[in-house]
């Protein structure tokens, strides 16, 4: 009997350690090692619990984060006169011209097409450019935008084809949330051909816009210049007018 009872103390001890401990708030059997151990442990059930917490995160953020890409289609017509002076005789004729563009980015960097059609004038240009975004976010946001491109006018008859080189450089700011101004300016490097000669330019954009949501609404001005000399002979272009379009950002 005094056996049996010296044998149950024996097995009992450690249960009365065990709740000393537990009555503290930390079992004797747990160390600062293990503590640390089992927080650096990886389990299956915590790795489950993550993905699905990073899943719902992915889909929060692809929610709201806007898209690094952007699209714009647009339309004008543009009225203005044209000043051509060959040995201080000059001319003037006033025209009207239509033109769509095009406009794709991706992030800070981006491509353009415009096509411009001036029937009264007998010829078309069609544009390629290279965009690079320095300052802004998007084209709706105040920004500063460098171009290189290239502009071919083309005669209607098919007497001419101008194939000009330009840089250029945007600037754009938001005086209030739906109003803002707009510049451009292109300078078209010099190219030789046989109807023209030597040949340069540039040209200046410069307007108000205002805009709601997707839609654009704006009017500039626009001034084009153009020289050219063949066989020692100098030609001055001035255009001069007003242009007003629709644009659409996407």
């Amino acid at each position: 009997m005094r056996q049996f009872i010296y044998l149950l103390i024996i097995l009992l001890s450690p249960i009365s350690l065990f709740s000393q401990s537990a009555g503290n708030g930390k079992s004797w059997l747990l160390s600062s090692s293990s503590e640390a151990k089992a927080a650096k442990r990886f389990s299956l059930q915590e790795w489950m619990e993550n993905k699905d917490r990073r899943a719902l995160m992915d889909m929060w953020l692809s929610i709201n984060t806007p898209s690094p890409y952007e699209f714009m289609i647009g339309i004008g017509q543009a009225h203005y006169d044209t000043n051509s002076t060959t040995q201080q005789i000059t001319q003037t004729t006033s025209t009207g011209a239509f033109d769509g563009e095009m406009h794709a980015y991706a992030k800070y960097v981006g491509v353009s097409a415009q096509y411009t059609n001036n029937t009264e004038l007998g010829f078309n240009d069609l544009t390629g450019q290279f965009n690079l975004r320095l300052f802004g976010v998007s084209t709706q946001s105040t920004n500063i935008t460098l171009h290189y491109g290239l502009r071919t006018r083309t005669a209607n008859d098919g007497s001419y084809r101008l194939n000009q080189l330009y840089p250029a450089a945007t600037f754009q700011i938001y005086l209030t949330r739906y109003f803002g101004l707009y510049s451009n300016y292109k300078y078209f490097m010099p190219y030789s051909e046989s109807f023209w000669g030597d040949t340069k330019g540039d040209e200046l954009t410069a307007g108000i816009f205002i805009e709601y949501g997707i839609i654009r609404l704006f009017g500039n001005y626009y001034n084009e210049r153009q020289n050219s000399i063949l066989n020692n002979i100098e030609t001055q272009i001035d255009r001069k007018g007003t242009k007003v379009g629709l644009q659409f950002h996407f």
